[in-house]
């Protein structure tokens, strides 16, 4: 569907040496819209490009005249507000994407900090049942040294009582 302002373009561009108003406008090309909603779109027209159209002040009763311009015809033949509504769709398309995609990398940087914290916290718990294991380990050691000079002794203390 062609934009409106486009159509406006177009019929300045095959009436040239006239000057039209929004209500010239409404008459020829847009019956079903207001004249304000017309005089909007020229003001859009302008606010995009002011060289595009030649604008006449606008008189006490609020009355936009506009004539062509030579600029018209190489505009709407790179696609006019058709083609630049396109790329603003696009590029509005295109900015959602990345800042889904921004989103979804922060999540995922948050999901892979929770992780190499969960890592840090498993390492720290291994460290310490390790050194707890090697404690244990040391006592057992001890112990058993104990346990064998205390029967060494015993053994040696009963060898003698029963050698007399």
């Amino acid at each position: 569907m062609k934009d409106n302002r486009d159509i406006i373009l177009e019929f300045l561009s095959n009436n040239r040496n006239r000057e039209f108003n929004q209500r010239d406008l409404k008459a020829e090309l847009f019956h079903d819209l207001n004249e304000d909603v017309v005089k909007d779109l020229l003001y859009q027209i302008i606010e995009y490009k002011s060289n595009l159209l030649r604008v006449f002040k606008e008189s006490n009763m609020g009355i936009l005249f506009v004539q062509y311009t030579g600029l018209v015809d190489s505009f709407l033949l790179k696609g006019g507000f058709t083609q630049v509504e396109s790329d603003l769709k696009s590029a509005n398309k295109t900015s959602h994407e990345k800042e889904r995609l921004q989103k979804e990398n922060l999540v995922l940087q948050n999901d892979n900090l929770k992780y190499q914290e969960s890592i840090r916290d498993k390492d720290d718990q291994i460290r310490n049942l390790q050194r707890d294991n090697l404690r244990l380990s040391n006592w057992d050691i001890r112990f058993r040294w104990l346990i064998a000079i205390i029967t060494f002794i015993i053994g040696f203390i009963i060898n003698y009582f029963i050698g007399k």
